[in-house]
């Protein structure tokens, strides 16, 4: 008998997580990992995309544009499309808020098998990154209990990261705060935003506790 030749698959998997700065990719990389070690399975290649600001529809169009000029002999299946954004500017009255439910049908429309999700992080990263001070104090060698003055949280770590004479720059400070963030406990800070990763995590398939 003869085996039958089946097609290769050609369908290409892929999550594209677009970010505001250099400390939301670095939260999100080290977010990702940590899903990982707890046994979740990766279901795509993660691509990330710093919009350095906030990431706008167009932003995000371009972004998956560029992956289908990537893999145009595949058929892409966009697992998760991922649009995260501080809200301090949307509060201070900045911007205005865009329509996400006319963003996604657009998406949906242009793009195919587009799954897309948007992660409000209030007030911005900082916050988050305050969610574990501990932490923070620890890896900046800063003794336990200082407490950081400033109005908002990115104020407060800005303060703290001058204490140790760093400057903390959320868009252009990728190597001096990578190795900050790295110690954090992205455990901790994870359970303490639950309830903004949830549509996040379900679309992904984590499944932690």
């Amino acid at each position: 008998m003869v085996a039958v030749k089946t097609k290769k698959d050609k369908r290409k998997n892929i999550i594209v997580i677009c970010v505001e700065g250099d400390a939301d990719e670095l939260i999100f990389r080290h977010l990702l990992e940590y899903y990982q070690k707890e046994g979740w399975c990766c279901p795509g290649e993660l691509k990330y995309h710093n919009a350095n600001g906030f990431p706008s529809e167009s932003e995000i169009r371009s972004k998956l544009n560029q992956i289908q000029r990537i893999y145009s002999n595949k058929t892409l299946f966009f697992h998760t499309v991922l649009c995260e954004y501080d809200t301090d500017v949307f509060e201070d009255g900045a911007c205005h808020l865009p329509d996400w439910s006319k963003v996604r049908k657009s998406l949906e429309r242009d793009f195919p098998y587009v799954n897309f999700c948007q992660i409000e992080v209030k007030t911005s990263i900082e916050d988050w990154m305050l969610d574990d001070l501990d932490g923070l104090l620890k890896a900046l060698k800063l003794p336990m209990g200082t407490r950081p003055k400033g109005r908002t949280g990115q104020d407060k770590v800005k303060a703290l990261f001058r204490k140790k004479n760093i400057v903390y720059d959320r868009h252009k400070g990728k190597t001096r705060i990578k190795p900050i963030i790295d110690k954090l406990d992205i455990a901790k800070i994870r359970e303490a935003r639950k309830k903004e990763l949830r549509e996040f995590e379900k679309l992904l398939g984590v499944n932690i506790g």
